[in-house]
């Protein structure tokens, strides 16, 4: 297997020069650059991530752990992630945990073992000791989109607003039983989406009955079950606020099984939002989330952690959007 001697020694430059060229952690010239980059393509030269790693100590991988890879709204997420990391020469390990602690935990092991430098991770629902223990230990972790019960580094959407914005649309077309189907309720969004649904509710001098509130687990099939549960109610709901994509096909299937008609019956709208939804008939209005910014920002705080571990703890909200469909 050809070193970084070897290719030095071809492209007659120093290691420390097809080091900044590779690593691209300092300015070489053109010249030189295409140099380095005709020997390493003539050697078949490619980086010995473990030996660096052991002088380093350094394994320039991240973690990036999601609840569900099936879920279309997590793609902008890792992009976002991706791309930032990228700049820093950092490679991303995905790991699908299903929304399951155990699965979490386990991938958590990664992290013990040293096999990555940090973690960007969407937090399963339970029990959150490991990761307080791991936090408490310094290590760079940054929380996406639901918010730890400790102290630490994460980025969120404004979920309260986000639900509040449904709401207020709901209202606007003419709806006073509003349903809401959230996931796991012991996670931020479910908590969050539901007190910006009974503030707008109580704001407008409408009722926002426990019965209204169904807790699914952010899968499709959860989903279909909630909206059977709102819709057997009397009376029933005329209008369904659902707190993400996944579950929003889910309920959309329910409807049409009960004979019911979106929106003429029953008017549904969602958390999450993907260009092709406009394919949906009707298409249905979303509350569009900032994504790809979650990814971004919650790398960008990673970065700043591995840098210095010690500072303080960091947490940004960012803005969602409504997006009005048919």
């Amino acid at each position: 297997m050809p070193t970084i001697y070897d290719v030095a020694k071809l492209a007659g430059v120093s290691t420390y020069t097809v080091s900044a060229v590779i690593n691209r952690s300092a300015y070489v010239s053109p010249e030189l650059t295409a140099r380095v980059e005709q020997a390493v393509q003539q050697l078949d030269y490619t980086v010995n991530h473990m030996a660096r790693s052991l002088q380093t100590r350094q394994t320039m991988n991240v973690g990036m752990l999601l609840p569900d890879v099936g879920n279309p709204f997590y793609a902008k997420v890792v992009r976002g992630a991706e791309d930032k990391l990228d700049e820093a020469g950092y490679r991303v390990i995905i790991g699908n945990t299903s929304n399951s602690r155990k699965e979490q935990n386990r991938y958590l092991e990664l992290f013990r073992s040293g096999q990555i430098d940090g973690m960007l991770l969407f937090l399963a629902s339970g029990d959150q000791s490991e990761l307080k223990q791991l936090v408490s230990k310094k290590k760079p972790i940054v929380f996406l989109g639901r918010i730890p019960s400790f102290p630490a580094d994460h980025v969120t959407a404004d979920n309260v607003r986000g639900a509040e914005l449904a709401v207020e649309y709901l209202i606007s077309k003419g709806h006073q039983r509003i349903g809401i189907i959230i996931g796991q309720e012991d996670l931020s969004p479910s908590v969050q989406r539901v007190e910006g649904w009974r503030n707008t509710l109580t704001k407008k001098g409408l009722s926002s009955p426990e019965e209204y509130i169904a807790t699914g687990d952010w899968g499709a099939e959860s989903g279909y079950r909630c909206a059977q549960q709102l819709l057997k109610l009397e009376p029933r709901p005329s209008a369904l606020f659902v707190a993400n994509f996944m579950m929003m096909t889910g309920v959309l299937r329910a409807v049409k099984d009960a004979g019911l008609r979106n929106p003429e019956d029953v008017r549904v709208a969602s958390c999450d939002d993907a260009e092709w939804l406009d394919c949906f008939s009707p298409p249905v209005t979303t509350i569009e989330q900032p994504s790809y910014e979650l990814g971004a920002e919650g790398a960008a705080l990673l970065l700043a952690r591995l840098q210095d571990p010690g500072r303080e703890a960091c947490h940004l909200v960012l803005q969602p959007k409504l997006k009005i469909r048919e």
